[in-house]
């Protein structure tokens, strides 16, 4: 498929990142709407994209894809009327930020046909991190039973939009950052079923920003597709130190009954050079898996997706789901270091209805 592709949004630098994807997987870039902070090293990268106003754009029925990068808190705006429109969305996440964007989406998502992607970068565009979770899925290490998920990244603090330190804007930290982890939870179980039973955030070091959360955790229970029970720790924060070299020591620790699998995203702190490192320990050795012809498709399975309704990348369940989690687990969030009020947290979707399976 041949995508015709246009830009709604342009508040962060994933744009670029998506549609170079698309753009290696053959698509075209169309059209955009000349709006957003990014617009004019776009329009700088896409001469030949037409800007266009919103109302024109929707209406062009030529146009297969819409991708949308803006501000978080306005891209289900963006989404639904895409969606509506008759076209399909690739959003950056997060796609949502309140539970009733999600409820909205859902339905559209349904009434539509149309398929609601939104990219969980860390998994599809890291080679170790999606040959950790093949390998997973695989029962390279037997019976997955613990995932260790950890999404450090590097504050930037003057670098940053003012949206970014409002929670209104971004969603919260659990909504935007931990999305990668929940979606590697779910990818590695193969179920979609998991709950949140504790959430935490806080300000520790980013006292400029009172309301902003510059750490939080989540831990969610789930189970594998042959029923056994998985629990995942998930750690995200804005605390990467200057002097480490890269935006953050993103890490996946897999443990199975018969071995375990270590993801080094982007470093190896003092030990071998590069990104992408990939460690597996089981009852034959510890040895380094070499990623390196590991394929970065995403883009090339989207874009068959979207013309048999099919699943290679992900079903559009899962993707509701990780949304699901991640508000629940934000809006559940007990203050950094005070003590868990409830052992059980009930999901999003207790009020969705329709998001889950």
């Amino acid at each position: 498929m041949n995508l015709r592709v246009a830009v709604v949004g342009m508040a962060h630098l994933h744009l670029f990142e998506l549609v170079q994807g698309l753009l290696d997987a053959g698509a075209e870039t169309v059209a955009h709407v000349p709006d957003g902070e990014l617009l004019d090293v776009y329009e700088g990268w896409r001469p030949d994209s037409r800007p266009v106003e919103l109302a024109e754009l929707l209406a062009d029925g030529n146009l297969d894809l819409i991708v949308t990068a803006g501000v978080p808190s306005e891209r289900a705006a963006v989404a639904l009327a895409a969606l509506e429109s008759g076209k399909h969305v690739l959003s950056v996440k997060p796609g949502v930020t309140t539970v009733d964007d999600l409820k909205r989406i859902t339905h559209a998502v349904e009434a539509s046909g149309r398929r609601w992607t939104v990219l969980f970068t860390e998994r599809f565009t890291n080679r170790a991190t999606s040959e950790a979770v093949r390998l997973a899925r695989s029962g390279a290490i037997g019976e997955v039973v613990h995932v260790i998920g950890a999404g450090p990244h590097t504050l930037n603090l003057e670098g940053r939009p003012d949206w970014f330190f409002d929670p209104s804007a971004s969603g919260g930290i659990l909504v935007d950052l931990a999305s990668h982890q929940v979606d590697q939870f779910l990818a590695i179980t193969g179920e979609l079923n998991a709950t949140v039973s504790h959430s935490s955030i806080g300000n520790v070091a980013c006292h400029e920003h009172p309301a902003f959360a510059d750490v939080g955790t989540i831990r969610l229970a789930g189970t594998t597709t042959h029923g056994s029970p998985v629990i995942g720790d998930h750690r995200v924060d804005l605390l990467s130190p200057a002097g480490l070299g890269c935006w953050g020591d993103v890490r996946l620790a897999i443990i199975g009954t018969e071995g375990t699998l270590e993801a080094r995203s982007n470093i190896d702190p003092a030990g071998a050079p590069g990104a992408e490192h990939l460690i597996l320990v089981d009852r034959e050795s510890t040895r380094r898996v070499d990623c390196s012809g590991v394929d970065v498709d995403w883009a090339g399975r989207l874009a068959a997706d979207l013309v048999d309704g099919g699943a290679r990348l992900m079903s559009q369940a899962h993707v509701l789901a990780v949304c699901d989690l991640t508000l629940t687990a934000q809006a559940r969030a007990n203050s950094w270091g005070a003590a868990q009020a409830d052992a059980r947290v009930t999901n999003a979707s207790a009020d969705i209805g329709t998001v889950r399976p």
